[in-house]
């Protein structure tokens, strides 16, 4: 127990002397820190510092070297625990130093004890805080006005930014500066990533001698930050530019007549390169002017080389003026089209009076009638007068004189009095003047033309004008109007009629001539004595049926032109030239020995048109029947005014030959009552049918068994048949090859006695109407035809029983399938 108790107390003395000597401790919340450069990380926590005295003393936390100049520490020290908080002192920035290292030391205030010390890596963060900048404030450099276009011109410009990431990363744009710049902005453009200018547009010295950018050179930082430089770009002129020609357009105005060698304008060229000027020449290479002109190739004055005369339009087809081109040509050992240029030079050539007006005759023939006034007087052949000469020396006043060229003659005037240049010439009467033929028949007067050029220039014309008798009267017909009736068809030149008119004037005012208004390609008329006639040239032109009445009008003319007229009225009688015509060529009908009625009517009708005159014994139709040699047509008549057919006496199976085949072929004629009468003919077939019976009778109890019935043979190509159901039976109907069905008749009902077989078609009491055309159109047209005699599908006509289906039909060709419905 007491050696326990010694090894005990041993310990703690040891212990208790280790923890005397132990240094404080200290560490940090965080291994290392990242901090944004620029002033956003001032006054921000860092980390934390936590530092211990273990002897029981107190300790301080000390920022040791050039720590304490980038950061502070808040917080108590000199205590036995501290907590210290470390804040950044001043800015950073990441370009001038990325990273430090931060030193702390822990003293303990008891100064025996060692200091323990805490390093913390401190990372400065980048922000975009420097702006591009660029390797020279300005560029300048100089291109030649022909230089190519270039993707690098050399201008050498670039910029740099020290920013990390894409604040370091520049990007450039051309931006043209300076009072032209809307003249020149897309004629250089910049690389936008390694800042090459390039020329997008060719240059022209004399148009810009230099460019003005500036240069933006912008980082990819957010927000971007951005720098400039200028950029002069200079233009040296070369020899591309033709020359000038100064003072246009070129216009030279001179007088004609104006004597060869006269000096009559100046051209003027410089070099169009600014900077470098060539001595010019100058010459005449083309226009209507230059058998005209000539030019001094050295101070470019232009002569006259011949005589000018503004009135000769053929050396002037401008009336007046005429142009020339001129070439100005740079004296060069290089010529070349960039060393020459042309301009147009007009020349206009003033006139002079030296023309004098000229009429096209100096006598001329004038024509009036007496007692007329306020008219034109007849010149025949015209009058024009002209002058060559241009503006007032070639406007012409006309005047008309008495014979001696001095008093004016009041009666008359000149038509236009003025003319320019050139016109046709009229005399008027004016002022109510009139000619009296009783007492003067010739006047002769003069026509004075006189120029307004200073002087004035005149000639004369000698007019004699003939006053010649007026046409008073108009042309009268006898008649107010003519009215003719002929027949048609008449041939070409057959005379109409006569028409007449009387004009009471003399000579060749009272000669009168005929035409025709209207129709004219039908009927003519002889100019001098009014006979109406026939003028076409085709057969039968005058068709009643095609027209009936012509009207048109007869025109009488004077020999002074007055004309009246009278209205002409033709009327066509009918001929019988037109035969009745059927409406069918053919008919085709069904009769059943024994029986008078034809395809279940008591009768058939054809019937025939006449186009002739309505009316009119002409186009009134009659029919007959044409007589057979066997005498069977005498079982038929027709009615002659409507055309209906009818059996009159009935016919049997045997009266019928075997080469008719079973049908029975008819004419029927229809003639008009015209003289001499018309005809016309159509086929009537009718086909004959035999009554055939059952082999058995129809046996019937108050019921409608079904049963199936067939023919006893197979029909071919014979005359007829009539096929018999009784009710409640199913049956069929069939052709031969080549042959189709066609049904004449059908009927269902009942019998007037109970036994089924004894029957015919005028025996039933009552029947379906419709009968007939079920069975044609189920049957018509086929080979084969199934039948049922039932009311569900011929309607119920009776009541009750021992009802039966009787159908007749035949066979015909199947090629007229076409005609056997309906």
């Amino acid at each position: 127990m007491i050696t326990n108790t010694l090894a005990l107390s041993f310990f703690m003395l040891i212990y208790t002397s280790l923890a005397s000597t132990l240094p404080p401790s200290i560490s940090a919340d965080k291994p290392f820190v990242q901090v944004e450069e620029g002033p956003s990380g001032l006054n921000k926590a860092l980390f934390t510092i936590t530092a211990k005295e273990l002897n029981g003393g107190n300790v301080e936390v000390i920022p040791t070297g050039f720590t304490n100049d980038i950061v502070k520490i808040i917080g108590t020290n000199n205590t036995a625990t501290i907590t210290m908080k470390v804040f950044l002192k001043k800015a950073l920035d990441r370009e001038t130093k990325s990273s430090f290292t931060l030193n702390f030391s822990a003293v303990s205030n008891d100064q025996s004890l060692p200091s323990s010390r805490l390093t913390v890596s401190l990372f400065v963060l980048d922000i975009n805080d420097e702006p591009p900048k660029f390797s020279q404030i300005a560029y300048r450099i100089e291109l030649l006005e022909n230089h190519n276009y270039s993707n690098d011109i050399g201008a050498n410009v670039s910029a740099t930014d020290p920013d990390n990431g894409l604040g370091g990363l520049v990007t450039y744009t051309l931006q043209a500066v300076g009072q032209a710049s809307g003249l020149y902005n897309d004629t250089f453009s910049i690389n936008p990533s390694n800042g090459h200018i390039e020329l997008r547009q060719l240059l022209n010295y004399e148009t810009l001698t230099f460019y003005q950018y500036k240069i933006i050179a912008t980082d990819g930082g957010n927000p971007s930050l951005s720098s400039t430089a200028e950029l002069l770009i200079t233009v040296k002129d070369v020899s591309d530019t033709p020359p000038v020609f100064l003072d246009m357009p070129h216009i030279s105005y001179a007088l004609e007549n104006q004597p060869m060698g006269t000096l009559l304008y100046r051209v003027l060229a410089v070099d169009g390169d600014i900077s470098i000027q060539n001595n010019i020449t100058y010459s005449l290479i083309a226009g209507d002017c230059m058998p005209y002109l000539m030019i001094n190739r050295t101070t470019g004055e232009v002569y006259t080389s011949a005589i000018l005369d503004r009135d000769d339009h053929f050396s002037l087809p401008h009336t007046g003026w005429c142009n020339v081109t001129i070439k100005a040509s740079e004296v060069t050992s290089n010529p070349s089209n960039l060393t020459e240029s042309t301009t147009y030079m007009i020349l206009v050539v003033m006139d002079v009076n030296d023309n004098p007006p000229t009429f096209t005759r100096s006598d001329v023939n004038a024509f009036i009638q007496e007692d007329v006034t306020d008219t034109l007087i007849s010149i025949p052949g015209g009058l024009m007068v002209e002058d060559h000469d241009q503006g007032e020396n070639g406007i012409i006043d006309l005047t008309v004189y008495e014979r001696d060229g001095v008093t004016r003659f009041s009666g008359l005037t000149a038509s236009p009095s003025v003319a320019d240049s050139t016109g046709h010439v009229h005399l008027k009467l004016v002022n109510g003047f009139k000619f009296d033929n009783r007492v003067q028949t010739l006047i002769n007067l003069t026509l004075k033309a006189e120029d307004r050029g200073v002087p004035s220039l005149t000639s004369y014309c000698h007019v004699i004008v003939h006053v010649n008798e007026t046409n008073i009267s108009y042309p009268k017909f006898t008649y107010s109007s003519y009215r003719f009736s002929v027949v048609e068809n008449l041939a070409s030149g057959t005379v109409i009629g006569d028409t007449r008119a009387i004009d009471s004037d003399a000579g060749r005012f009272g000669e009168i001539s005929y035409s025709l208004k209207g129709n004219s390609d039908i009927f003519s008329i002889t100019s001098q004595n009014g006979q109406i006639f026939v003028a076409c040239n085709t057969t039968r032109c005058l068709d009643r049926e095609r027209q009936s009445v012509y009207h048109f009008t007869v025109e009488a003319r004077d020999g002074g032109g007055k004309v009246s007229s009278a209205p002409v009225n033709i009327t066509l009688f009918d001929l019988n030239d037109n035969a009745p015509i059927f409406m069918h060529s053919k008919y085709e009908f069904g009769i059943t020995e024994n029986s008078k009625s034809m395809s279940g009517s008591d009768n058939i009708s054809v019937h025939a048109v006449d186009y002739d005159e309505p009316l009119n014994p002409n186009s009134i139709v009659s029919y007959a029947i044409l007589p057979r040699p066997d005498d069977l047509d005498k079982h038929f008549a027709i009615s002659n005014a409507t055309g209906a057919i009818r059996v009159v006496s009935t016919l049997h199976f045997d009266q019928l030959s075997s080469a008719l085949g079973g049908k029975l072929e008819l004419a029927v004629i229809a003639y008009d009552h015209g003289s001499p009468s018309l005809t016309s003919t159509a086929s009537i077939t009718a086909y004959f049918q035999t009554q055939t019976h059952l082999a058995a009778p129809c046996n019937f109890v108050n019921s409608t068994p079904s049963s199936q019935v067939h023919p006893d043979f197979q029909i071919s190509a014979f005359s007829g048949q009539s096929f018999v159901l009784c009710q409640g039976q199913e049956g069929y109907i069939q052709c031969g090859p080549g042959k189709a069905i066609r049904i004449l008749s059908a009927v269902y009902g009942r019998l007037s006695d109970v036994i089924c077989p004894s029957h015919h078609v005028g025996s039933l009491t009552c029947h379906a109407p419709s009968s007939t055309d079920h069975a044609k159109w189920s049957c018509n047209g086929y080979r084969r035809c199934s039948l049922f005699a039932d009311s569900s599908v011929f309607g119920e006509p009776c009541s009750g029983v021992n009802k039966y289906l009787e159908v007749s039909f035949h066979c015909v060709d199947q090629s007229s399938v076409d005609n056997i419905f309906g």
